[in-house]
């Protein structure tokens, strides 16, 4: 995720607010914070697998399959890249 850090603090706030994640400290580094989804923001997730596919869906309809491989293949570069 891209975003500045204070940004992302009140983004976990509001996440945490909701049950949808829960954070915790390094105990070696406490200056390290992980968060972690719940089973609340999984079931969320769950939830929005359909409308977020049939968005997709309907953006990328005027395309061929060719250029749908296409686009699938140069997305995977950037993700690799990103690793």
């Amino acid at each position: 995720m891209l975003t500045r850090d204070s940004d992302l603090t009140r983004l976990l706030d509001r996440l945490e607010a909701r049950r949808l994640v829960q954070r915790g400290r390094d105990p070696h580094d406490r200056r390290t914070v992980t968060a972690m989804i719940t089973e609340a923001g999984l079931q969320l997730l769950r939830k929005l697998d359909g409308p977020v596919n049939r968005v997709h869906r309907e953006h990328l309809k005027h395309m061929t399959p060719q250029q749908l491989e296409t686009l699938r293949t140069l997305a995977e570069a950037v993700r690799v890249r990103e690793r």
